[in-house]
């Protein structure tokens, strides 16, 4: 053990940290040797060759031998097999459930979703869920072995626990254990985070966020959150609660929210608060794409209200540059749908109350993903398989026959 390293580490431990300082670096360069590798991860040859070694017999690496390029002394540069193997990602959102399958690249091979009604009870949603998991992996756990599952819902939850706290607006969702459901029928890792925290984890997988280690994705929709990833990694907070943003309080003397704050930032730059407002002041109502159709036809008092809405958020943008300082902000959600209405007086708050020289460094943009929280679920499984590259997680994919069905 080097002068520098840790006390108190096993040989198993050291392993595996080394097995993910080498995947992180097969990851980050397309073609790369062994020679390469030990040059740029500081380990002895040897320490590669032994660990490269049991990487390429769980199927996780191989030596490209198409490879045409530039060869380095004859030498078989690495890849990795993200084919080779699965995750499921799936996303319970309020009246949806959105799944999907992808490789360890996170490229997404198939996903779709479905809708369930608001007054179904938690039980039956999570029995809904087993069925689409377990569906998805007979379809394709022949494809390649499945090695994890990601779920995003959201939040407040209890992440040590596995368990939603609660869902507000929805009767009969509190203190659900939905890790330890689903871990008890399928006998692999189950990931669990909320859902601004996925959307994080996607950027900073694959989207705008790849080379940034500072950034924060807000998702702006029924509700308001963040993810927070500061030195590359998501920030969860002592109790699980960093990123709850939409309870930030922007106006001490606001109105009462339900989580018992007044004046929360949710309360001004939601949807639902928009609908409730354009309702209560010109009687406008219906759903969401109801209040944008008025908007797009020329609404002057709804146009005011996304402005609004756009500026608050900006607001509480400030407050987030000024505790964490990032180097991106991404944002997503329906909000987004409004356009350069709405984002131009997001960036406008933003500037008229930072410096210039910090708000001119900071990049505000709407995410150019899809689906960042469906494809956070997938991030967030590569994630902890790269961070914990345990060999038995490659050598035991599940199939459908090891579900359980009998809990």
């Amino acid at each position: 053990m080097g002068k520098n390293e840790p006390k108190g580490k096993n040989i198993s431990q050291l392993q595996l940290e080394n097995r993910s300082t080498l995947l992180k670096l097969l990851r980050s360069n397309k073609h790369i040797w062994r020679k390469d590798l030990a040059e740029m991860s500081g380990l002895t040859g040897a320490a590669v060759t032994y660990l490269i070694r049991d990487l390429i017999e769980v199927g996780l690496v191989s030596e490209d031998r198409e490879y045409t390029g530039p060869r380095s002394k004859n030498a078989i540069p690495l890849k990795i097999n993200y084919e080779r193997f699965l995750v499921i990602g799936v996303s319970i959102r309020r009246g949806r459930i959105s799944r999907a399958v992808a490789d360890l690249s996170g490229k997404i091979i198939t996903s779709d979703s479905i809708r369930f009604d608001l007054t179904e009870s938690a039980e039956r949603v999570m029995d809904a869920l087993v069925k689409l998991i377990s569906e998805y992996i007979a379809d394709y756990g022949h494809v390649g072995g499945i090695v994890g599952i990601g779920l995003s819902v959201p939040g407040p939850i209890n992440l040590e626990r596995g368990e939603i706290s609660y869902l507000t607006n929805l009767p009969g969702w509190k203190a659900i254990p939905i890790r330890r459901y689903l871990e008890e029928r399928f006998d692999i890792p189950v990931m669990m985070d909320e859902d601004a925290n996925a959307a994080a984890l996607a950027e900073k997988w694959l989207g705008s966020g790849r080379n940034h280690k500072n950034l924060i994705s807000i998702l702006v929709g029924k509700g308001v959150g963040a993810g927070v990833i500061m030195g590359g990694h998501i920030y969860h907070g002592a109790f699980g609660l960093a990123g709850e943003i939409g309870h930030m309080s922007i106006n001490f003397e606001g109105p009462l929210c339900e989580c018992g704050n007044k004046g929360c930032l949710e309360l001004y730059a939601s949807t639902l608060a928009l609908m409730r407002r354009a309702e209560a002041r010109y009687g406008i109502k219906g759903d969401f794409q109801t209040f944008r159709k008025q908007v797009a036809q020329g609404h002057d008092g709804l146009e005011q209200m996304v402005i609004d809405a756009g500026r608050h958020l900006g607001y509480g943008i400030t407050n987030l540059v000024y505790a964490f300082n990032p180097e991106l902000v991404a944002l997503h959600g329906d909000m987004t749908l409004f356009g350069p209405l709405w984002l131009e007086n997001v960036r406008g708050a933003v500037a008229e109350r930072l410096p210039a020289d910090i708000s001119s460094n900071l990049r505000i943009e709407v995410s150019t993903l899809p689906d960042p929280v469906l494809l956070g679920t997938v991030a967030m499984v590569c994630e902890h398989l790269f961070e914990n590259p345990v060999l038995t997680s490659f050598t035991s994919p599940v199939t459908v026959d090891t579900v359980n069905f009998s809990s």
